[in-house]
């Protein structure tokens, strides 16, 4: 996999445990809470820790060094 691809897909990944805390942190807010407000909260806290932990494989994945570049031009001292 190039570095290119390995960046785009840890952000992907990076967004998709954005998406999974949020809806783990509102769900009450948007109708996934059950019958009531301490119903799901052990799950709620759950899917928040799930979501930040692929958040941090997702950044780890994207901002992760390349290897070695190699020079585009040669340097005229080292010719």
């Amino acid at each position: 996999m190039d570095a290119r691809t390995r960046k785009l897909v840890g952000w992907a990944v990076a967004a998709i445990g954005v998406i999974v805390a949020a809806v783990g942190a509102l769900a009450d807010q948007i109708g996934l809470g059950g019958e009531g407000p301490d119903k799901f909260a052990g799950k709620q806290v759950a899917a928040v820790i799930v979501g930040l932990v692929i958040v941090a494989a997702g950044l780890v994945l994207a901002l992760w060094p390349s290897g070695p570049r190699e020079p585009t031009t040669a340097d005229p001292s080292e010719r």
